[in-house]
Protein backbone atom coordinates (compact mmCIF):
# COMPACT_ATOMS: atom_id res chain seq x y z
CA UNK A 1 0.00 0.00 0.00
CA UNK A 2 2.55 2.53 1.09
CA UNK A 3 4.95 2.40 -2.30
CA UNK A 4 1.35 3.59 -3.95
CA UNK A 5 0.01 0.12 -5.53
CA UNK A 6 -3.67 0.07 -4.40
CA UNK A 7 -4.86 -2.23 -6.84
CA UNK A 8 -2.22 -4.41 -6.45
CA UNK A 9 -2.10 -4.41 -2.74
CA UNK A 10 -5.88 -5.27 -3.22
CA UNK A 11 -5.36 -8.30 -5.07
CA UNK A 12 -2.68 -9.93 -2.72
CA UNK A 13 -5.02 -8.92 -0.07
CA UNK A 14 -8.13 -11.01 -1.88
CA UNK A 15 -5.75 -14.11 -2.63
CA UNK A 16 -4.39 -14.05 1.01
CA UNK A 17 -7.90 -13.69 2.51
CA UNK A 18 -9.34 -17.43 0.46
CA UNK A 19 -6.22 -18.96 1.96
CA UNK A 20 -7.14 -17.46 5.77
CA UNK A 21 -10.79 -18.38 5.18
CA UNK A 22 -10.04 -21.96 4.16
CA UNK A 23 -7.62 -22.23 7.37
CA UNK A 24 -9.50 -20.57 9.71
CA UNK A 25 -7.13 -17.66 10.37
CA UNK A 26 -9.22 -15.42 12.01
CA UNK A 27 -6.31 -13.28 13.59
CA UNK A 28 -4.92 -12.82 9.92
CA UNK A 29 -8.55 -12.33 8.26
CA UNK A 30 -8.60 -9.33 10.96
CA UNK A 31 -5.28 -7.86 9.20
CA UNK A 32 -6.37 -8.45 6.18
CA UNK A 33 -9.44 -6.06 6.89
CA UNK A 34 -6.84 -3.52 8.18
CA UNK A 35 -4.94 -3.31 5.01
CA UNK A 36 -8.32 -3.79 3.27
CA UNK A 37 -9.75 -0.25 5.09
CA UNK A 38 -5.89 1.36 4.17
CA UNK A 39 -6.65 0.56 0.21
CA UNK A 40 -10.14 1.91 0.34
CA UNK A 41 -9.00 5.24 2.18
CA UNK A 42 -6.18 5.42 -0.84
CA UNK A 43 -9.07 6.11 -3.04
CA UNK A 44 -10.71 8.62 -1.17
CA UNK A 45 -13.26 6.28 0.65
CA UNK A 46 -12.70 7.85 4.17
CA UNK A 47 -15.86 6.68 6.20
CA UNK A 48 -15.80 3.54 5.19
CA UNK A 49 -11.87 3.14 5.92
CA UNK A 50 -12.79 4.50 9.16
CA UNK A 51 -15.67 1.99 9.94
CA UNK A 52 -13.90 -0.95 8.95
CA UNK A 53 -10.50 0.12 11.16
CA UNK A 54 -12.76 0.57 13.76
CA UNK A 55 -14.45 -3.15 13.59
CA UNK A 56 -10.83 -4.41 12.98
CA UNK A 57 -9.31 -2.96 16.62
CA UNK A 58 -11.97 -4.46 18.61
CA UNK A 59 -11.58 -7.83 16.78
CA UNK A 60 -7.93 -7.62 17.28
CA UNK A 61 -8.44 -6.24 21.26
CA UNK A 62 -10.83 -9.98 21.85
CA UNK A 63 -8.10 -12.13 20.01
CA UNK A 64 -5.36 -10.31 22.09
CA UNK A 65 -3.20 -8.76 19.46
CA UNK A 66 -2.31 -6.03 21.24
CA UNK A 67 0.23 -4.53 18.58
CA UNK A 68 -2.04 -5.41 15.69
CA UNK A 69 -5.10 -3.38 17.47
CA UNK A 70 -2.42 -0.46 18.19
CA UNK A 71 -2.09 -0.26 14.30
CA UNK A 72 -5.30 -0.29 13.46
CA UNK A 73 -5.77 2.42 16.23
CA UNK A 74 -3.29 4.67 14.76
CA UNK A 75 -4.56 4.61 11.39
CA UNK A 76 -8.11 5.57 12.61
CA UNK A 77 -6.36 8.96 13.95
CA UNK A 78 -4.78 9.47 11.64
CA UNK A 79 -7.76 8.95 9.06
CA UNK A 80 -10.05 11.07 11.14
CA UNK A 81 -7.48 14.04 11.23
CA UNK A 82 -7.22 14.03 8.06
CA UNK A 83 -11.23 14.45 8.00
CA UNK A 84 -10.96 17.29 10.13
CA UNK A 85 -8.09 18.89 8.53
CA UNK A 86 -10.30 18.89 5.59
CA UNK A 87 -13.61 20.31 6.99
CA UNK A 88 -11.67 23.32 8.22
CA UNK A 89 -10.63 24.18 4.71
CA UNK A 90 -14.16 23.94 3.34
CA UNK A 91 -14.62 20.50 2.75
CA UNK A 92 -14.88 16.62 3.79
CA UNK A 93 -17.45 15.66 6.24
CA UNK A 94 -16.06 15.33 10.24
CA UNK A 95 -15.96 11.51 11.19
CA UNK A 96 -16.54 10.29 15.19
CA UNK A 97 -14.58 10.31 17.23
CA UNK A 98 -10.83 12.00 18.66
CA UNK A 99 -8.72 13.00 16.13
CA UNK A 100 -5.28 12.82 18.44
CA UNK A 101 -2.90 9.59 18.80
CA UNK A 102 -3.48 9.36 22.60
CA UNK A 103 -4.93 5.81 22.11
CA UNK A 104 -2.98 4.45 19.34
CA UNK A 105 0.32 6.07 21.71
CA UNK A 106 -1.41 4.06 24.86
CA UNK A 107 -1.84 1.29 22.74
CA UNK A 108 1.92 1.03 21.67
CA UNK A 109 3.32 2.01 25.11
CA UNK A 110 1.59 -1.20 26.59
CA UNK A 111 3.14 -3.18 23.76
CA UNK A 112 6.50 -1.54 24.66
CA UNK A 113 6.56 -0.94 20.68
CA UNK A 114 8.91 2.13 21.06
CA UNK A 115 9.57 1.99 17.01
CA UNK A 116 5.77 2.33 16.47
CA UNK A 117 6.10 5.56 19.24
CA UNK A 118 8.23 6.66 17.34
CA UNK A 119 5.96 6.95 14.29
CA UNK A 120 3.59 8.51 16.30
CA UNK A 121 5.02 11.16 17.90
CA UNK A 122 6.32 12.06 14.24
CA UNK A 123 2.53 11.43 13.25
CA UNK A 124 1.34 13.83 15.56
CA UNK A 125 4.61 16.57 15.25
CA UNK A 126 3.66 16.49 11.02
CA UNK A 127 0.03 17.04 11.61
CA UNK A 128 -3.23 16.32 9.42
CA UNK A 129 -0.61 15.69 6.30
CA UNK A 130 0.49 12.50 7.44
CA UNK A 131 -2.15 10.09 6.00
CA UNK A 132 -1.24 11.06 2.48
CA UNK A 133 3.12 10.57 3.23
CA UNK A 134 3.18 8.32 0.52
CA UNK A 135 3.82 10.61 -2.26
CA UNK A 136 6.39 12.88 -0.58
CA UNK A 137 8.11 9.71 1.25
CA UNK A 138 8.51 8.54 -2.38
CA UNK A 139 10.44 12.04 -3.73
CA UNK A 140 12.65 12.06 -0.52
CA UNK A 141 13.97 9.03 -1.58
CA UNK A 142 13.59 9.10 -5.61
CA UNK A 143 17.61 8.65 -5.31
CA UNK A 144 16.75 4.77 -4.47
CA UNK A 145 16.91 1.70 -6.31
CA UNK A 146 13.41 0.07 -6.90
CA UNK A 147 14.16 -2.41 -4.00
CA UNK A 148 15.60 -0.11 -1.35
CA UNK A 149 12.27 2.20 -1.88
CA UNK A 150 9.89 -0.66 -1.01
CA UNK A 151 12.25 -1.65 1.87
CA UNK A 152 12.28 1.98 2.85
CA UNK A 153 8.55 2.32 2.62
CA UNK A 154 7.58 -1.09 4.08
CA UNK A 155 9.78 0.46 7.43
CA UNK A 156 7.77 4.20 7.35
CA UNK A 157 4.48 1.95 7.39
CA UNK A 158 6.12 0.14 10.22
CA UNK A 159 7.08 -3.58 9.12
CA UNK A 160 9.68 -5.62 10.73
CA UNK A 161 12.46 -6.78 9.36
CA UNK A 162 10.58 -10.21 8.71
CA UNK A 163 7.51 -9.04 7.51
CA UNK A 164 9.11 -6.82 4.77
CA UNK A 165 10.97 -9.86 3.57
CA UNK A 166 7.56 -11.93 3.84
CA UNK A 167 5.86 -9.16 2.04
CA UNK A 168 8.37 -8.95 -1.11
CA UNK A 169 9.33 -12.32 -1.38
CA UNK A 170 12.70 -11.67 -0.07
CA UNK A 171 15.10 -13.19 2.64
CA UNK A 172 15.78 -11.36 5.56
CA UNK A 173 19.19 -11.06 5.15
CA UNK A 174 18.68 -9.66 1.64
CA UNK A 175 16.44 -6.94 3.87
CA UNK A 176 19.05 -5.83 6.22
CA UNK A 177 21.41 -5.53 3.37
CA UNK A 178 18.94 -3.09 1.28
CA UNK A 179 18.60 -1.02 4.36
CA UNK A 180 21.81 -1.17 5.07
CA UNK A 181 22.44 0.43 1.45
CA UNK A 182 19.66 2.79 2.26
CA UNK A 183 20.62 4.54 5.21
CA UNK A 184 24.65 4.90 3.65
CA UNK A 185 22.32 6.63 0.24
CA UNK A 186 20.48 8.86 2.78
CA UNK A 187 23.38 9.35 5.20
CA UNK A 188 20.82 7.96 8.40
CA UNK A 189 21.59 5.35 10.84
CA UNK A 190 18.73 3.52 11.76
CA UNK A 191 14.87 2.51 10.34
CA UNK A 192 13.78 5.69 12.94
CA UNK A 193 15.00 8.05 10.99
CA UNK A 194 14.03 6.95 7.73
CA UNK A 195 9.94 7.88 9.69
CA UNK A 196 11.33 10.59 10.89
CA UNK A 197 12.76 11.70 7.01
CA UNK A 198 9.29 11.56 5.86
CA UNK A 199 7.70 13.07 8.20
CA UNK A 200 10.18 16.13 7.60
CA UNK A 201 9.34 16.42 4.12
CA UNK A 202 6.21 16.79 4.93
CA UNK A 203 5.78 19.18 7.78
CA UNK A 204 7.46 21.39 4.36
Amino acid sequence: MRIGEPAEAQDVIDVTREQAMRLGRESVLAVLDRAEALVRAAHGEHEAALARLTSVQDRLAKLGYGLEEARAAFESARLRTLSHSRLRSGGGIPMPGPTSYDEAARLFRRCRALPWLCQVDAAAAAGPSVPAAAPAALDALEGLASMERQVAALVMEGATNREIAGRLFISVKTVEATLTRVYRKLGIRSRVDIVRLAAGRHAR
